[in-house]
């Protein structure tokens, strides 16, 4: 590979130019992680929304018992044992959020060790720095692109993404170093990243792939497997055990995924936005780049290249082939949010890196040097929004209205209240110790099950339907059932008792 290359030029010069270079390398390393770090901390909040409160509220349910709500059968459990390990020591919702941004910090270091293996230290600089600083992967985005916040958030995209990238890593350093031992680590690795995100399963796939280039392929894709199926087995178990089936908990998460449907361009459209506008520049200067050394070979101008550079650019070609499949992969599926395409980071990265690592490869110093300005112009020009961060507040005191209503509700009313929502259920959940019973359904379908709640309790009700769903207030003012007794500036929190008849 090119980095083994690189090494054996770095020890023609002698070991202390060696040290120098592994020196500088672990520094940058450490500041990387410490910068991507700081910038996904940035902004600590308490204040977390639906599908965050659902992790959080799993993680109490794991490990303080809490019995008022859970998701637990429909959702990954990685994220959850993650956050209840450090809930044991410090029960602060600050305490997921910094144990996150710290997870997500590794994965632009974890791309630069695979990157280096790959295609040498300097293309994977470059594309661990688009990973830490692209706007979108630290949580600075465009409003019209929904409101995902992916660096800083407490969602699966981004844990999932480093436990892939060290599935990566350890697969790349197998391929080096034989073994069943380590297969089998690369195949653990793997099943974490599904119980951290069941959608990682499509990049799992695409490095499964890898692993037949093995010399004794079906004997490394055995040791996988095995591995694989080690970290899978007890959380299946568990499955059979707590749901009656092993597989019942990845069939609900499939059954539970929905939201309105986007074309299958949508991806496609919105892909600068995404990842940028440098990285389809540094796609093009790969394309580029390998289209001009293939005509040198064919007009025999040029070097053969060594085993290690074939290696490589097979390496290079199985990027495409993993990016180009998650990418048809995602766009297929009928609901889809930017940030269910963060797996395509590494590859694409990857190859933009090496792409505009040719831009401080001329022969001229004048070259180099205007390639090297080019460069570090266009990457700082890129990640400029992302100083956007730091001028709010290290720690964000907002609250929600969410928290402010549970608040209210987990004071002045008696434990055994049942709350009754159509939306932000979860929320409702994680800040109370209120039994919670979500509403589901649209149209008549919602106003009849109103109709027929099973006990009387709280029902929590949005003022603004159209964007967030629910009934329509006049209809619960106008119904005996329900008696307005609370107004937030979003929400009206009404008592329903189920003994009165409509009039």
């Amino acid at each position: 590979m090119k980095e083994s290359e690189s090494l054996d030029r770095i020890a023609s010069h002698g070991p202390g130019s060696r040290r120098r270079q592994i020196i500088l390398w672990s520094i940058f390393v450490f500041l990387l992680v410490a910068a991507a770090f700081l910038v996904r901390l940035w902004g600590l909040s308490k204040m977390h929304f639906w599908d965050e409160t659902v992790y959080l509220q799993n993680a109490e349910v794991i490990c303080c018992g809490k019995t008022n709500y859970s998701e637990l059968g429909s959702r990954p459990p990685l994220l959850s044992l993650f956050f209840a390990f450090f809930f044991y020591f410090w029960n602060h919702i600050y305490a997921a959020c910094i144990a996150t941004a710290l997870l997500n910090a590794l994965g632009p270091a974890l791309l630069f060790a695979c990157g280096r293996r790959i295609a040498g230290a300097l293309p994977a600089a470059i594309a661990s720095l688009l990973l830490a600083f692209t706007p979108f992967f630290v949580g600075v985005i465009p409003s019209w692109l929904f409101s995902d916040n992916t660096g800083n958030s407490l969602l699966t995209d981004c844990p999932a993404l480093t436990l892939i990238l060290l599935s990566f890593w350890l697969l790349l350093h197998a391929l080096e170093k034989q073994t069943g031992l380590r297969f089998a680590a690369t195949g653990l690795v793997m099943a974490l990243a599904v119980l951290m995100r069941f959608a990682s399963l499509s990049s799992v796939g695409m490095l499964s792939l890898l692993v037949l280039t093995a010399n004794r392929r079906w004997r490394a894709a055995a040791a996988c497997g095995m591995g694989f199926a080690a970290g899978m087995a007890p959380y299946l178990c568990w499955s059979r055990i707590a749901y009656g089936g092993f597989l019942t908990t990845f069939r609900e998460g499939w059954v539970n995924f929905e939201g309105p449907e986007e074309s299958p361009f949508f991806y496609l459209k919105n892909f600068a936005s995404i990842f940028t506008w440098i990285t389809l520049a540094g796609l093009a200067l790969w394309i580029g780049n390998r289209a001009w050394q293939s005509w040198k070979l064919k007009c025999r101008d040029g070097p053969a290249e060594s085993a290690a550079g074939e290696n490589s650019r097979r390496l290079e070609w199985f990027l495409w082939l993993w990016a180009t499949a998650l990418l048809l992969f995602f766009s297929i599926m009928r609901h889809k949010e930017p940030r269910y395409v963060i797996p395509l980071a590494p590859p694409l990265f990857l190859l933009a890196g090496i792409g505009l690592g040719v831009l401080v490869k001329g022969r001229r110093r004048a070259l180099r040097l205007g390639g090297i300005a080019l460069l570090a112009g266009g990457l700082v020009f890129t990640f400029l929004p992302t100083i956007r961060i730091f001028q709010s507040p290290f720690i964000d005191d907002d609250v929600s209205d969410a928290m402010l209503a549970s608040n209210y509700l987990e004071h002045n009313l008696p434990p055994a209240t049942v709350l009754y929502a159509t939306v932000d259920y979860p929320d409702f959940a994680y800040y109370t110790n209120l039994e919670v019973r979500p509403v589901l359904g649209t149209g008549a379908e919602l106003y009849d099950a109103l109709d027929h709640l099973p006990s009387d309790g709280v029902y929590i009700a949005y003022k603004d339907r159209d964007t967030l769903g629910g009934p329509r207030l006049d209809w619960l003012d106008a119904n005996p059932h329900f008696q307005r007794f609370r107004e937030f500036p979003t929400l009206v929190l009404y008592n329903y008792h189920a003994g009165n008849q409509q009039r």
